[in-house]
């Protein structure tokens, strides 16, 4: 079975092949395991990047391959990074606490050690006590059991709720919207439980652990690296054989596999669940590696952003999903970060970081209208101009008057 899956799916050996050399090359480079010509914060960056990428190819198995526009992943996306986020800002608050209260001449009791972690944490919302919410923030294997419950629980009863009601097209992207918008706004408010506006903080941090942030970010590196390879393959192998023709069908013509039997809903569920709680582990990784999350990331523009990396990366193409991902993140990077030198075009200057969003809105209408594939279907394209024979096939007429007499 596995060589059937792996000789049907080569790229999945490309692409973990290429993960591991690209991994490799940015080890030896960092700073804390290599030659140090890779700044901490650029090994920051490309780990987000790798974090990024598991969403888009989230993203594109349940849009590209299922034909499901959700623009509500980026809602499970954060709440991954508020599970362990709650934990690590809980647990580092805890040793901070505790340290300033042993040199107090009686040692604090168990209540008055929680009520200070409280007001250490709530004290910004006017608040000490912790909400229901954070029941279990102090254990680590509860919270990252939560990673993948939460998201993978709301994509369960959403789309239970929708697909059992045949919500298709257009409708369903506007049900999926509002139901991150409905949380970006309950997340903002102070008495959410989560810091409102301010969200959680410090998380670049790993409790109980003394490393310098050189080893911390290469740490974080190796994980997303781990996630995204892993996660490749999970997807290859549910968009591959039976089940991802299903898939595609569903993609195709809904109406038409459910004359044939198949029950559409159950397939349309089990995609859009398996995708978020995917979602969900890699915000867990990410906003580790960012340091800071708060509601504005899980609004409803984070996805829309997330649609546009897999249309200019190319849907139904998990790869595409990859190289949409890199690329538009990267590139942000460089023109939000100041980097990218400004224009001045005498009676304008153009200034990237103004300009980068019209820069992105620009490329996704040229893609879709002169690249409807994306640049992965370029690959493609390629591919199947090297390996066409135009000409007649063997045996046929006109090979045969194509013979000298």
């Amino acid at each position: 079975m596995t060589k059937s899956f792996l000789a049907t799916n080569r790229s999945v050996l490309v692409f973990l092949l290429v993960l591991s050399l690209f991994t490799l090359a940015v080890t030896v480079m960092a700073e804390a395991t290599g030659y140090g010509l890779i700044s901490t914060s650029f090994v920051k960056t490309l780990g987000k990047t790798l974090c990024l990428c598991l969403i888009a190819i989230a993203m594109d198995v349940v849009w590209g391959y299922c034909g499901i526009l959700s623009l509500g992943h980026f809602a499970f996306f954060g709440i991954g990074g508020y599970a362990i986020g709650m934990w690590l800002m809980y647990a580092r608050t805890e040793e901070i606490v505790a340290g300033s209260l042993a040199n107090q001449p009686l040692p604090a009791t168990a209540q008055e050690l929680s009520d200070a972690i409280g007001t250490q944490i709530f004290g910004v919302v006017g608040s000490s006590d912790f909400p229901l919410i954070w029941s279990f923030a102090h254990s680590l294997p509860l919270q990252l059991l939560a990673i993948l419950i939460v998201p993978g629980l709301l994509a369960l009863v959403f789309g239970w709720l929708a697909f059992r009601s045949r919500v298709t097209g257009v409708y369903l992207s506007i049900l999926t919207q509002a139901m991150t918008l409905a949380l970006s706004l309950y997340l903002f408010q102070n008495d959410s439980g989560l810091r409102g506006n301010n969200g959680l903080s410090g998380l670049q941090n790993i409790p109980g652990v003394s490393a310098s942030q050189d080893d911390v970010s290469i740490w974080f590196f190796w994980a997303s690296a781990v996630a995204l390879g892993l996660g490749y393959v999970l997807f290859a192998f549910v968009t591959s054989g039976k089940m991802g023709s299903v898939i595609r069908a569903i993609r195709d013509d809904e109406a038409r596999v459910r004359f044939l039997g198949y029950h559409v809903e159950s397939y349309k569920l089990f995609v859009f669940t398996i995708t978020a709680m995917v979602a969900g582990i890699a915000g867990a990784l990410y906003y580790p590696q960012a340091g800071i999350i708060n509601p504005a990331e899980i609004a409803p523009i984070a996805s829309i952003y997330l649609a546009v990396w897999v249309a200019i990366g190319g849907r139904g193409r998990l790869y595409g999903a990859v190289i949409g991902a890199t690329l538009v993140s990267l590139l942000s990077s460089w023109f939000t970060g100041g980097s990218a030198p400004a224009i001045n075009l005498g009676f304008y200057k153009i200034v990237w970081t103004d300009w980068w969003l019209v820069l992105l809105g620009l490329s996704f209408v040229a893609v879709t209208l002169f690249f409807p594939q994306g640049i992965g279907g370029l690959f493609d394209f390629v591919a199947v101009k090297r390996n066409s024979d135009y000409g007649p096939s063997e045996g046929a007429w006109r090979a045969e008057e194509g013979k000298p007499e």
